[in-house]
């Protein structure tokens, strides 16, 4: 059976073409949320409550998407969120998505929980790189990946502050399994019938699974760090011991208000991450979208601030940025991509989404990611309101 290609026309064939590559077990940990999964669909639902509003006619040229996030260059303001257990889905895992984001001019986030060392992934798509930080074990443990990702040549540590506790994500449950995920000969023998109604799979894992024995050894896959995943509660106090520690770039993920967003500006974040985690820990939040405004407003200008949760278009790209973020992180979508063709499916997530922003800017009349803002955007109004606001875009 020949792995499904990357020419899928959407990021939602992505995901269609994805199910049907992963097993069950795996295709839920990437695909699910917290509870009832409310805050996982409005994340992505909250984004068709917002409307453009175009300029006609207006002779473009070819919009610009180029920005700049922390100082560093960006082909637009796409970046890929961190995400565990990435080298379950593809061996191409953190390197090759780093590799995607670097050959297409953007930053991928490398996940504590990725499974693939910060210093291989680093290595593999030089100044590409930002690495996200969880600490299992406290402060010794932030300190020694601290250190890591510096030697590495990082240059951005992003810290994600909402995992005090491990979401209820019950599709996880329902396979079975539970935080902390592990691969045990158990779990193995009982996702078999999984895995072999998934052939590409098998067989790509098969030999990733060989390649990673010889290299360090057969007990260590089965304890291997990419199968864990335990809680990692920071205090603001933990923010500003890292900040002193850490003498790049600082941002703050996890974030949903604006009180939270200034405190984080306070403890030395350059930037904060709009996020709920993509519904996977607390159900019943605010979707990104929808908690943007207010965070953008309570920080200002000093503070970068970043999108996370429910991306799946180019246009919803260009919603984020017109309501003030700098840029969005793609997490399930990169993924999807990855587990149908390695890095040429994470390269085709990005065109799809590069393809459909360049196409929605032109009709939009708005010639460049720069000069997007509110009033691109309908003002909340009941049905039937005039539209107060239209008379300045005249031109």
């Amino acid at each position: 059976m020949s792995p499904p290609k990357a020419n899928f026309i959407s990021v939602r064939d992505a995901r269609r073409l994805a199910r049907w590559v992963l097993p069950p077990v795996v295709f839920d940990y990437i695909d699910g949320g917290a509870d009832d999964e409310t805050t996982l669909r409005r994340n992505e639902a909250a984004f068709a409550d917002v409307m453009f509003r175009p300029r006609m006619p207006v002779d473009l040229g070819t919009p610009q998407l180029a920005t700049t996030v922390l100082g560093t260059a960006v082909s637009m303001p796409v970046l890929l969120a961190p995400c565990g257990l990435v080298r379950l889905i593809h061996p191409d895992s953190g390197s090759g998505a780093a590799r995607a984001a670097r050959s297409r001019g953007t930053v991928s986030l490398l996940s504590t929980g990725a499974g693939s060392p910060v210093e291989e992934v680093a290595g593999a798509a030089p100044g590409a790189v930002w690495f996200q930080l969880y600490a299992f074990g406290g402060r010794q443990d932030a300190e020694r990946l601290i250190r890591r990702a510096g030697d590495a040549g990082v240059e951005v540590l992003v810290v994600t502050v909402d995992t005090p506790a491990v979401g209820n994500r019950e599709r996880d449950k329902r396979h079975g399994v539970a935080p902390p995920l592990r691969l045990t000969p158990r779990n193995v023998l009982r996702f078999g019938p999984q895995v072999l109604a998934r052939p590409i799979w098998a067989g790509r894992m098969t030999a990733e699974t060989a390649r990673v024995i010889r290299r360090v050894g057969p007990m260590r896959i089965l304890t291997h760090d990419i199968f864990t995943m335990s809680t990692s509660p920071f205090s603001w106090a933990d923010i500003e011991w890292i900040r002193g520690r850490w003498p790049g770039k600082l941002v703050v993920k996890g974030l949903l208000t604006a009180g939270d967003a200034v405190l984080a500006a306070e403890c030395g974040a350059d930037a904060v991450v709009v996020s709920n985690h993509g519904g996977r820990q607390l159900d019943g939040v605010r979707a990104s979208i929808e908690a943007l405004p207010d965070i953008v407003a309570g920080v200002g200008g000093d503070t970068e601030v970043l999108l996370d949760g429910g991306v799946r278009r180019g246009t919803d790209v260009l919603k984020a940025v017109a309501l003030g973020a700098r840029a969005v992180l793609i997490g399930r979508p990169y993924l999807w991509g990855l587990a149908i063709a390695g890095q040429p499916g994470v390269e085709r997530v990005l065109d799809v989404l590069r393809a459909e922003m360049l196409r929605s800017m032109t009709l939009l009349g708005c010639p460049s990611i720069a000069e997007l803002g509110p009033e691109w955007i309908c003002p909340a109004a009941t049905p039937g309101s005039p539209d107060v606001a239209g008379s300045h875009l005249m031109r």
